[in-house]
């Protein structure tokens, strides 16, 4: 999710986030979640949310700054694979592209 916080559909959020890890549709379906899944929201601000929303929640403050292409780019540099990077001027051909 990403955008401003609604009050509304993160207080429905509220079930998988607890120890149930149940999302409840508006449908009356249920869907629970298994332990290996997770529920991540990319969020504006925290203004709507509720303290109980808040306290299930594991906050990550990124600076913009921060984020944008080159940054994005130099992470996925890591994933080339070995053989590009075993060609020296491969990686620096593209650092100097995207600079």
């Amino acid at each position: 999710f990403d955008g401003p916080v609604d009050s509304i559909w993160i207080e429905s959020m509220n079930t998988v986030l607890d120890d149930n890890k149940k999302l409840c549709l508006n449908s009356g379906a249920i869907i629970h979640l298994t332990d290996r899944m997770t529920m991540m929201f990319e969020v504006e601000d925290l203004q709507e949310a509720s303290p109980a929303t808040v306290s299930r929640c594991g906050m990550v403050y990124m600076d913009p700054s921060n984020i944008g292409f080159y940054n994005m780019f130099k992470s996925w540099c890591f994933t080339i694979p070995k053989g590009f990077k075993e060609k020296k001027t491969f990686i620096p051909r593209l650092d100097k592209l995207y600079k």
